[in-house]
């Protein structure tokens, strides 16, 4: 599940194409590759983990 906080003293700061990503150290181990995906038809981002399981957030 993808949750929204403020930004702790550990968390890990990414930045791609202009934009800013955090997270922290666990999903950091987690995560090999991200696909994000925002359609602007409806408004709404698709974030899914090719390597992972079958979901998205």
């Amino acid at each position: 599940m993808m949750t929204l906080d403020e930004s702790q003293e550990h968390d890990v700061q990414l930045a791609e194409k202009g934009v800013q990503f955090v997270l922290d150290p666990f999903a950091v181990a987690l995560i090999d590759a991200v696909e994000i995906q925002y359609d602007q038809f409806v408004d709404d981002f698709v974030v899914r983990v090719p390597n992972g399981p079958m979901s998205s957030c």
